[in-house]
């Protein structure tokens, strides 16, 4: 009796595994809700009918979590007239575990075949222990030299399971025993993995190839279908690229200017002590003729070691260093070492606020740099927040 014949999801929303790859929206299902409490009273009513072996405990544990569906329906009320539930894929992207075997399955089934067309016999175990004549390998290398001219012909392989055979063994380049040798090996590793079986002397080898033969055109079809649909999903894929692109390009641009405005806006020049090591600095930079579009501090190691700032220099930790973050564009930012009116040969290096937020997202608790410019730089580590804090508050904040 057929108490239900509705489609599989896949059909009724006309999706596939490639579906999920480029859909914007997921597939939705609208239910009523009266139609839901009334299944569940039907359900509720008839599991003994619909449980009955007892591999069909999930249903009861189900029914017996959900509890009385007149109690439900009292709790939540039909206010609400209609639900909607997004359907998420249930095709997921993991290797079948049965895949190698099925791939040696198939490459049997191929090396078979090629053997029955040179040798027969009353079962398939006798062919393969049947002993090899030269007029076999004769056979054998006719059989392999029409393969390569229709091949060659053709300008694509010929045979049977061309379709897979790029991912097998080239079996056309070997031996007629060493064929067989291969297909013996892959018979009995199948029969240890219970795929196969002796008792019937390997025909469930000879039938799965029967079937293919038989189901040959259909299964062209469906490749030609699922070639279809790849092409379709390769091409979304593509429109589904350039829109994100064109999203992250917008992001970007909005994220700039965002910065641009946030650094201009440093409000009025703060006034500095005079004779202070951030006045010298700006006075150099002036007679220099180098002053950042958008500021350059100058500071004592110790002092930012004494704020947490600085970690370690190696190498610098006693020396009377200094470090100088400036930037001349939006979001780039160079970080300098020097000793006293000197620069530090390697001593530089630029970020961006990007690098300093990825770092932060990374969890990474410090920041190195100059670490590659050579022994005489010495490698510098900065604490990540507080850096961050730094830079915000030079730059970005009101000075």
């Amino acid at each position: 009796m057929l108490v239900i014949d509705v489609q599989d999801a896949e059909t009724h929303f006309d999706i596939d595994e490639f579906n999920d790859l480029h859909a914007k929206t997921k597939p939705t299902l609208p239910i009523k809700t009266a139609d839901l409490f009334a299944l569940h009273q039907v359900v509720a009513t008839d599991v003994n009918s619909m449980c009955l072996t007892h591999e069909d405990t999930a249903l009861r544990e189900v029914i017996r979590d959900l509890g009385s569906a007149k109690a439900n329906e009292a709790e939540i009320g039909t206010g609400t007239s209609e639900i909607t539930l997004t359907l998420k894929p249930r095709i997921l992207n993991v290797e079948a575990p049965d895949a190698e075997m099925n791939t040696l399955f198939m490459e049997t089934k191929r090396c078979v075949l090629y053997i029955i067309r040179v040798q027969q016999g009353p079962t398939l175990w006798d062919i393969l222990v049947k002993p090899v004549t030269s007029e076999d390998e004769d056979r054998w290398y006719a059989i392999v030299q029409e393969e390569l001219a229709q091949s060659k012909r053709n300008s694509r392989p010929r045979g049977a399971y061309t379709e897979s055979s790029h991912n097998l063994t080239d079996i056309t380049s070997m031996s007629y025993p060493e064929l067989k040798q291969i297909a013996l090996v892959n018979i009995l590793t199948l029969e240890k993995a219970g795929r196969l079986t002796r008792s019937n002397q390997y025909q469930d080898v000879l039938n799965a190839i029967a079937l293919d033969i038989r189901t040959k055109h259909r299964r062209r079809v469906q490749r030609a279908r699922e070639l279809d649909n790849v092409r379709a999903t390769i091409t979304h894929l593509d429109e589904k690229r350039i829109s994100l692109e064109e999203q992250l390009q917008a992001y970007n641009e909005a994220f700039e200017q965002g910065l641009d405005q946030l650094q201009k806006k440093r409000g009025k020049k703060k006034f500095v002590l005079p004779f202070t090591k951030q006045w010298d600095h700006e006075r150099e930079l002036s007679r220099l003729g180098r002053r950042p579009e958008y500021g350059s501090f100058k500071y004592a190691a110790d002092a930012l070691r004494s704020k947490g700032v600085l970690v370690e220099w190696k190498g610098r930790m006693n020396d009377d260093a200094d470090l100088t973050i400036s930037s001349d564009s939006v979001n780039h930012f160079l970080i300098e070492g020097s000793s006293g009116s000197m620069m530090i040969p390697g001593a530089t290096a630029s970020f961006t606020w990007d690098d300093l937020i990825e770092a932060q997202y990374q969890g990474q608790k410090h920041l190195k740099y100059f670490g590659d410019a050579g022994p005489g730089c010495g490698e510098l580590v900065l604490d990540t927040k507080l850096f961050m804090q730094q830079v915000s508050k030079k730059f970005w904040k009101d000075n």
